[in-house]
C-alpha cells in the first residue's frame, strides 16, 4: 500500500472501472466485480478498493487454517499453518490483490463458499443457500464460476444431504442467476450471462485451426487464421489484436472491444471453433496439454509480450508511466472514468524503498512451478488413498469437493479459453485444503455435540464422567 498508490493498473482494470461508471451488463464478461466497485464508488478511492481485496486475502488464509483445524484435527497446528501460508504469503497473490482486477473477489467466494459447505459434517439449509448464494456470485464474477455449481450439486449428493437441502442450493444460486440474465437480456436482447462462449472458444482452437482441413463454408471462412501453424500467436491475440479475423466479419463493425462479442460474431466463432475441434481433436487435446504443462514453469510473470513499464504483467512495475486513454466502454473514455471514479490522479505513484522491497519480495516469495506440481500430485494421492481405507471415507468425501474445485480451476480454463497463470492461482488454497483434510480428517463423522461447542470429544467424556460423580455424591 505505502509502495503502489493507489493501484497497480492491467488493460483489463479499465474495462471493470468503465463498467462501473455506467453499471451495465457486459458482453465481454460478467459484471460482478465492476458491481463491487459500483458499490465502493461513493469512496472515490480506488485505494480503499484494494485495501478490501488485501483484507480478502487475509481472510481466505484465516479460513484455511481455521478449516484446516477444524476439519483436520488429526494433524498438529503447524499443518494447519503452512497450508494457509500460500494464500498469505505468495506475492504474485498479493500483487493481484493490489489491482483493479476479479481475481481476489472471485477466489475469497468461492473459499468462503467451500468454508460454509465443509464447516460441520452435515450442512444446513442456512449453509446451504448461502454456498450456493456464493458460487453465483463467484460465476458473476468470473463466467468460469459456472462449472462449479454442478460440484457442489455432486458434493450434496455423494453426502447423501438430502432433497430439502439440495432444491435449497439450487434455488439459492438460480434466483441471482437468473435475475443477472433477465438484466443482461433487456440490454441486449436475449438473456445471457455474457456473450463471448463462441468467441473464447474460437480463439482457444486458432493456433492450431487448419481451415483446409475444416472446410468450413464462406461465412465462417473469414474467421480462419492467416499465418501458417506453428507461427501463430497465442490464443487472446486473435482476439484483442487489430489484425484479429473477428474485425472482418461483413457488416459487423468493430469500434469498442465489446463489438467484438456481437450475436453474429460469436454465433460464427463458434461454430469455426466447434469444426476445428472434431476436425482436428488431437491437436487440440495437443494444445490443451502444452498449456497444462507450463503450469510447471518456475516463474509465473511476467509475460514478455505485454507493454513495457506501465503493464510489467503480473509484476510490481520498476517506473512509473502514464496511462493510456481511448474507448473501451461506449459512452466514455479510460481517463475520463478514472477521473470520476477516483476524483484525483489515478496512474500508479511510486514511493521508495517500499515499492523496491516489494520487487525484492516477488523475485524470491513465491509457489514455484514444480512445487504446485508436487502439490497437485501429493493432494492427489492423498486422495486416492483416503478413498482405499475403509475407515477413512468421511475424509475422503470432505477432501473431495475442494480437490474438485481445485482440478476445475487448472483445467477448465485452459479447456475453453486459454493458459494464464492467473487462472490457476485460485486452486493453491484449495488443493492445500483438500491434502490437509485427506491427510487428517475424521475416520468417522464427528461427534454432534463436539461440532455444535467446539470442544473435543474426549473433553466431552471428562465433563459426563464429573457429572456422574456429582449426581452419585
Amino acid at each position: 500500500m505505502t509502495g503502489y498508490s493507489p493501484a497497480v493498473w492491467l488493460e483489463d482494470a479499465f474495462d471493470y472501472v468503465g463498467v462501473a461508471e455506467r453499471m451495465q451488463p457486459y458482453p465481454v464478461r460478467p459484471s460482478g466485480y465492476s458491481f463491487l466497485l459500483w458499490l465502493m464508488r461513493p469512496l472515490h478511492s480506488l485505494a480503499a478498493v484494494v485495501t478490501v481485496q488485501h483484507l480478502m486475502g487475509l481472510a481466505m488464509g484465516v479460513m484455511v487454517y481455521a478449516l484446516v483445524r477444524r476439519r483436520a484435527g488429526r494433524l498438529r497446528t503447524g499443518w494447519a499453518v503452512l497450508a494457509a501460508a500460500p494464500v498469505l504469503l505468495d506475492a504474485y497473490q498479493i500483487f493481484f490483490e493490489h489491482t483493479v482486477l476479479s481475481d481476489v473477489l472471485f477466489s475469497f467466494l468461492v473459499i468462503t463458499a467451500v468454508t460454509v459447505v465443509l464447516w460441520r459434517p452435515h450442512i444446513s439449509p442456512g449453509h446451504a443457500a448461502s454456498a450456493g448464494l456464493l458460487l453465483a456470485a463467484a460465476t458473476l464474477t468470473r463466467s468460469i464460476g459456472l462449472i462449479l455449481l454442478p460440484l457442489l450439486a455432486g458434493h450434496l449428493l455423494i453426502n447423501r444431504s438430502g432433497w430439502r437441502i439440495f432444491i435449497t442450493t439450487v434455488v439459492a444460486a438460480a434466483i441471482p442467476l437468473g435475475g443477472y440474465a433477465a438484466w443482461y437480456g433487456s440490454w441486449h436482447g436475449s438473456p445471457a450471462l455474457n456473450a463471448g462462449s463462441g468467441v473464447w472458444l474460437w480463439a482457444r482452437t486458432m493456433p492450431f485451426a487448419d481451415c483446409a482441413k475444416i472446410k468450413p463454408p464462406t461465412d465462417e471462412a473469414v474467421l480462419c487464421p492467416t499465418q501458417p501453424v506453428g507461427l501463430r500467436p497465442a490464443s487472446p491475440h486473435f482476439i484483442w489484436s487489430d489484425w484479429s479475423p473477428l474485425r472482418k466479419v461483413p457488416g459487423h463493425p468493430v469500434t469498442t472491444n465489446a463489438d467484438l462479442f456481437q450475436p453474429k460474431i460469436n454465433e460464427l466463432a463458434g461454430s469455426l471453433a466447434r469444426r476445428a475441434i472434431l476436425s482436428q481433436p488431437l491437436d487440440y487435446l495437443e494444445v490443451v496439454t502444452r498449456d497444462l504443462q507450463r503450469t510447471l514453469n518456475w516463474k509465473r510473470g511476467p509475460n514478455p509480450h505485454s507493454v513495457p513499464i506501465v503493464y510489467n504483467r503480473y509484476a510490481f512495475p520498476n517506473a512509473e508511466g502514464p496511462l493510456p486513454d481511448g474507448v473501451r466502454i461506449p459512452g466514455g473514455g479510460i481517463q475520463q472514468d478514472l477521473r470520476a471514479y477516483e476524483r484525483g490522479p489515478a496512474a500508479t505513484a511510486f514511493s521508495e524503498p517500499a515499492a523496491e522491497w516489494m520487487r525484492v519480495y516477488q523475485a524470491s516469495v513465491f509457489l514455484p512451478g514444480p512445487f504446485f506440481g508436487l502439490l497437485f500430485v501429493g493432494a492427489l494421492f492423498a486422495y486416492a488413498a483416503t478413498c482405499a481405507i475403509r475407515s477413512r471415507r468421511e475424509a475422503a468425501k470432505s477432501a473431495a469437493w475442494p480437490l474438485a474445485i481445485g482440478v476445475a480451476l487448472i483445467v477448465g480454463p485452459v479447456v475453453v479459453t486459454a493458459y494464464d497463470s492467473r487462472y490457476w492461482l485460485p486452486a493453491i488454497p484449495l488443493l492445500c485444503l483438500a491434502l490437509a483434510i485427506s491427510v487428517g480428517g475424521p475416520s468417522r463423522p464427528p461427534d454432534v455435540s463436539s461440532e455444535e461447542t467446539g470442544s473435543h470429544p474426549r473433553n466431552d467424556s471428562r465433563a459426563r464422567c464429573r457429572t456422574t460423580r456429582s449426581s452419585w455424591s
